[in-house]
């Protein structure tokens, strides 16, 4: 029997600009978050997700706020995850270079149309040690989960540890995504962050109403994000105003004051929710929630809320909206003087800021500066100082790595472009600095290389 040949040419998918990594733990709580991803995606292309922010992405977001240049987002790339226009032009830029189309899911913006911006996304990353731990002993991809950069969750749902913020080798704190991230690692001092051993943040050292507070907080946010993916109902402000007036009629027979007064919240905030004039944002959602027993879930995409309990619970006193200012702490004028003197005279290197002295020494900055006005002056001047002249130092050694790094490139025999030199520099944002510039030049025309 002959055998038949095919002689039609086959259909060739078309091929991505970056690599199509898959996306992880997607329909689930533990999804990925986009910040993490991107972070993935450079470490897959063995360059620093500042590279590649800068050269790839950076050229599909043409924005005024520089959507895709870690150089000008810095404090702000908590917005990635977000709801917002960044989230949703970073997504749209990712999905072409990769080809994936489904990379929103590693946002919240499935929850633009009912979630409010404010507040919603943590400005510091956050991690827990033991997640990160367990994914590298098993052999598991390492990750970081949407869920940890949400403000409103505090704890692992899974090891019922609060969440880390604060490096445990340098104790610095990091960005959601910075020039040098790495998964799983501090960007500052490049040390791992997972751990097998208990922490200080276990759930131990929490009271039981606290716990089960911040695991029920964790847990409904959580079935936000693994619902995202099968989202069926429409989602709109109209239906989120529908839910809260039913659960008013139904635990205090549409009586706003009164509702108000069981899930502790002013009238006039309940009375805009219920009328679709604003939105809750998710802290409130969450606490209006727990205290009446029902789902974050269904309150955002059923028509009709499942009560199966008419009970409600009040929040820890943690989580309850303070009424009254905290007392005004009196200074003792003559105590802080000789505190602040003697800040002055230790010569401590590096010398402290007034912020820092002030969080020492219990005040606000304002409070000491208001009352010790000269003091103050003297260590903000010493601090800004100390700082001045070790940023000097600092942009005079990138001078010399400039240089050492443009003779190295050319002895390779690859051009030593603005870009190269700074894939190989420890502080790649001084090339910005007119001194470092005009090194890279100096040298690339010693060299006999054009500009």
């Amino acid at each position: 029997m002959l055998e038949l040949w095919d002689l039609n040419q086959p259909t060739i998918p078309s091929r991505s600009t970056l690599y199509h990594l898959d996306l992880a733990s997607i329909g689930t709580a533990s999804a990925e978050s986009l910040t993490g991803y991107i972070t993935r995606l450079a470490e897959s292309h063995s360059v620093y997700p500042g590279v590649l922010m800068e050269r790839e992405i950076a050229p599909l977001v043409a924005k005024q706020y520089a959507g895709a240049n870690l150089h000008t987002i810095y404090s702000h790339t908590c917005a990635l995850n977000g709801t917002g226009v960044m989230a949703s032009d970073l997504v749209q830029a990712l999905n072409k270079l990769t080809g994936h189309n489904r990379l929103h899911l590693l946002t919240m913006l499935s929850w633009s149309k009912v979630l409010p911006s404010r507040a919603l996304m943590r400005s510091t990353r956050a991690w827990c040690p033991k997640c990160y731990e367990e994914q590298r002993v098993n052999g598991y991809e390492i990750y970081e989960p949407l869920l940890w950069t949400l403000n409103v969750v505090k704890i692992c749902p899974i090891h019922q540890q609060l969440l880390c913020s604060r490096c445990p080798h340098c104790h610095q704190s990091n960005l959601p995504l910075a020039w040098r991230s790495r998964t799983g690692h501090c960007f500052k001092c490049e040390k791992w962050l997972g751990s097998s051993s208990p922490s200080s943040s276990e759930y131990k050292d929490l009271a039981e109403t606290e716990l089960e507070w911040l695991v029920w907080t964790a847990n409904a946010v959580g079935e936000l994000i693994a619902a995202a993916p099968v989202l069926e109902n429409e989602i709109s402000k109209e239906r989120v105003a529908n839910g809260l007036s039913n659960c008013a009629k139904h635990f205090s027979e549409g009586n706003i004051a009164k509702f108000s007064r069981l899930i502790q919240t002013p009238t006039n905030t309940v009375w805009l929710w219920c009328n679709g004039k604003n939105l809750p944002q998710l802290d409130a959602l969450v606490r209006l929630c727990f205290c009446l027993r029902i789902s974050v879930l269904e309150l955002l995409t059923q028509d009709v809320i499942e009560i199966t309990d008419s009970s409600v619970r009040l929040l820890p006193k943690s989580c309850q909206q303070r009424k009254h200012r905290a007392a005004i702490k009196l200074v003792n004028h003559e105590q802080v003087r000789s505190q602040l003197e003697k800040v002055l005279l230790d010569h401590k290197l590096p010398p402290p800021s007034l912020e820092a002295t002030a969080r020492d020494l219990g005040y606000h900055r304002e409070t000491l500066n208001r009352n010790f006005k000269d003091l103050c002056r003297a260590i903000s001047t010493q601090y800004d100082q100390y700082e001045r002249v070790r940023y000097l130092n600092s942009v005079d050694k990138c001078c010399e790595e400039v240089r050492q790094v443009v003779l190295r490139l050319n002895s390779q025999g690859v051009y030593p472009s603005e870009a190269r030199v700074s894939e190989h520099l420890t502080k790649p944002g001084h090339l910005r600095h007119k001194k470092v510039r005009g090194v890279l030049q100096e040298t690339r025309k010693s060299l006999g290389l054009k500009k």
